[in-house]
């Protein structure tokens, strides 16, 4: 007997919902830059797609295997925060579609951040901050 549509585990998750929006600007985006960039959409579409699949993936198993799906979409949502990033840099898109996506995907970081069983970080969003001359060091605030 087929389910009902919306009866599948990760269509229970607010994070599922959250990364299917975040996929959804964020092809809107990848679909309007300029001629030269297809190598940059494409890797922002697929790590947007990863991330909403490797949530409903990892709503289906349990146990390490579960954290550890969690853990892959989350690294998979900062990746598209990082090209989201690269476009706002290279001023391919207007910053408020960038930003707007770019927020999205910390949520998204944070929700699975406390789904994967991560301690000690907030989302995937970190500053960096460099100091010194030549010797310069680097200090990571998360």
């Amino acid at each position: 007997m087929p389910r009902a549509p919306g009866t599948f585990d990760h269509h229970r998750l607010d994070a599922f919902h959250v990364a299917k929006e975040a996929l959804r600007l964020g092809d809107a985006i990848a679909r309007r830059l300029p001629r030269g960039y297809a190598t940059l959409a494409d890797q922002l579409r697929r790590a947007l797609l990863s991330a909403y699949l490797g949530i409903a993936e990892a709503s289906s198993r349990q146990g390490h295997d579960r954290l550890a799906r969690f853990r892959c979409a989350r690294g998979e949502a900062s990746e598209a925060a990082a090209a989201l990033e690269a476009v706002a840099a290279l001023g391919l898109a207007p910053d408020d579609d960038t930003r707007g996506v770019i927020a999205l995907c910390d949520r998204l970081c944070a929700m699975l951040t406390r789904l994967a069983g991560i301690r000690n970080a907030a989302s995937c969003s970190s500053e960096f901050v460099f100091e010194g001359g030549p010797a310069a060091t680097v200090s990571v605030v998360v």
